[in-house]
């Protein structure tokens, strides 16, 4: 990434900060028709189209207490810090924690740029700021900006029964599992053709990631399920998928809007492609890398960045989605690799994907190892190098959102039962999750028992509830999570 990018993203940032802001406060002094207000209305069209020739949305986002403008933060110069400081309270006293407008804003008139404004203004007065907001922009048909409340996140559930019926649930997981499998297909083809040094575009991948995007803004618990995909064959493809899963329903807890999850999916699907010039002896091989196997491995954020700029789209585009690959493996403190001079920090999106990518590899089965990690385990070793490696507060979110028990975790009880966490009792804390119990049969296999609940459910009348002994990785015992978890 060059410093020139890093400018023009800080000063079309700030412009845009300025901006809103300034549209505000001449709203509150002049009527719709003065001309001043009118003229501030232009500018911010075009700002706004500037910002986004080669997206077709133009986000603004908050997250602790910074800006970040195109899903990159922003480096406030200190002739700014005051009115940016002062939109930030603006917003945040509002509830509004990002603002995406669409790019192409020229059919928009100045009347209803200047309600929005004015709306925006009217909202603090208001005792549910955001859903005000909502209502007003449905009533005056402002159709081409979304806000977002924060989420404040909650706990998954792949089973709300009383959300969904048995019939409707079954819809949803053959909806999730054909999306599952078309966006597999596509980063498949996309690695492909990049290994043979074939064109390839990104048109097909960026649809259906904006699917992916669509059920996981509704109800990102039934795609979380797909994190406890485990193959051997396919671990590449796979990973990458479940990392751009886990990443975006990440990204949904601390309130990413629409085009930010859609740019973050993208980077954690195109995170690893650097790893189709890696020779595979080194990338199965069994035992301890050598050091020249490790700095070979140790190249491949370097090469994924190479790599995206290769794909046919608009360079603007490729550039936004390049550069959490390029920093996945830095590491919060900047002790990772690579180690580009005078890096300051890692981005919001390089800090997500970092967590996703380390969750999702120590708790996959490999060919190289003879046990995995069971999730809950994973969770506590991540935890152990808060500050370090990872960003302590989105490695807190992650663990909350994933719960104690993470979906897709064996675990033993002490009655002798086996079962497969499913999710957690709703308004527990995660300790006492919902379990799938499974009975072996005579082929050795297992089969679906009975749905328990751990935080109230006794084996029989007067006894006491179920106890978990010991939690493994359902792979350690041939058994894969998706197969009971999918099954409509």
């Amino acid at each position: 990434m060059t410093n020139e990018y890093y400018k023009e993203i800080n000063q079309t940032g700030e412009a845009l900060i300025k901006a809103i802001g300034g549209l505000i406060q001449i709203a509150r002094m002049h009527s719709d028709n003065n001309e001043l207000l009118v003229d501030a209305a232009q500018k911010f069209i075009e700002l706004v189209a500037h910002a986004g020739q080669a997206e077709d949305r133009v986000s603004l986002v908050l997250s602790d207490d910074r800006f970040y403008f195109q899903s990159q933060k922003l480096h406030i110069r200190p002739e700014s810090k005051r009115i940016t400081n002062r939109m930030l309270q603006f917003l945040e006293k509002r509830n509004i924690f990002s603002l995406t407008f669409k790019s192409d804003l020229k059919e928009v008139s100045s009347n209803k740029i200047i309600a929005f404004a004015r709306l925006i203004d009217q909202a603090g007065q208001q005792a549910g700021p955001t859903e005000w907001i909502e209502h007003r922009f449905d009533q005056m048909g402002i159709e081409w900006v979304d806000i977002n409340a924060k989420n404040v996140g909650r706990p998954n559930d792949p089973f709300p029964e009383s959300d969904h019926t048995p019939d409707e649930l079954a819809l949803k997981k053959a909806q999730a599992r054909k999306q599952y499998s078309q966006v597999l297909g596509s980063v498949k083809e996309v690695s492909r053709k990049l290994s043979s040094n074939q064109n390839v575009g990104m048109r097909n991948s960026i649809r259906l990631v904006q699917k992916m995007v669509d059920i996981i803004t509704e109800d990102e618990s039934l795609f979380s399920i797909f994190g406890t995909v485990r193959v051997y064959d396919d671990y590449t493809y796979v990973h990458s998928l479940n990392v751009a899963i886990l990443s975006m329903c990440l990204g949904k807890q601390i309130g990413l809007d629409h085009l930010m999850l859609e740019r973050l999916g993208l980077c954690g699907l195109f995170h690893d492609l650097g790893k189709v010039e890696i020779p595979k002896a080194i990338l199965n091989k069994r035992g301890r890398l050598s050091n020249a196997e490790f700095d070979a491995i140790k190249t491949h954020p370097v090469h994924s960045a190479r790599l995206i700029l290769k794909l046919k789209a608009a360079r603007e585009r490729k550039v936004r989605i390049l550069v959490a690959p390029f920093e996945h493996h830095m590491r919060y403190n900047l002790s990772g690799y690579p180690q580009p001079r005078d890096y300051r920090s890692v981005s919001l999106f390089g800090r997500i994907l970092a967590i996703a990518d380390v969750y999702d590899a120590i708790t996959s089965p490999r060919i190289y190892r003879s046990q995995t990690m069971s999730p809950d385990k994973a969770l506590g070793q991540m935890l152990a190098e808060s500050g370090t490696t990872f960003d302590p507060i989105l490695l807190k979110v992650f663990i909350n959102m994933l719960g104690a028990y993470p979906v897709g975790t064996l675990l033993i009880l002490d009655t002798g039962e086996m079962g497969l966490v499913v999710g957690r009792a709703k308004g527990k804390d995660g300790t006492h999750p919902l379990v799938q119990l499974l009975i072996p049969d005579a082929e050795k296999k297992f089969k679906k028992g009975a749905l328990v609940d751990l935080s109230d459910q006794p084996v029989e009348s007067g006894t006491t509830p179920r106890k978990i002994t010991e939690t493994m990785h359902p792979s350690d015992m041939g058994i894969q999570a998706a197969e009971f978890l999918l099954q409509g």
